[in-house]
């Protein structure tokens, strides 16, 4: 654009000050765009390693969410290897302890 301005001198419309300025509205379009393009080529590669880390294992979170859930789920009622034992043995007790009340 600024190759076609015709300057005073060569019988133009443009001033070289006006060239000047010109060029220099264009250099900091030029580096907004610049910096937009990095920006955005940064987004992409952070989408792609997304993309490919949900690829290889898709429903990791939802397992550990999953895994999370089970665990609260079997402290809070007393089931499972882990919690249902302790329950059992106490269950066991009560009932023996209130066996004995009973026979005496």
């Amino acid at each position: 654009m600024l190759d076609c301005c015709v300057l005073f001198e060569k019988g133009g419309n443009y001033d070289q000050e006006e060239i000047k300025w010109y060029q220099g509205q264009m250099d900091d379009i030029k580096k907004m765009i610049e910096d937009s393009k990095t920006t955005r080529i940064e987004k992409v590669k952070e989408l792609v390693d997304e993309i490919l880390r949900l690829k290889k294992d898709p429903d990791s979170e939802f397992n550990d969410a999953y895994k999370s859930s089970i665990e609260e789920l079997s402290a809070k009622d007393g089931l499972g290897k882990t919690y249902g034992q302790p329950r059992r043995f106490a269950q066991e007790r009560l009932r023996s302890e209130m066996t004995k009340c009973e026979e005496a």
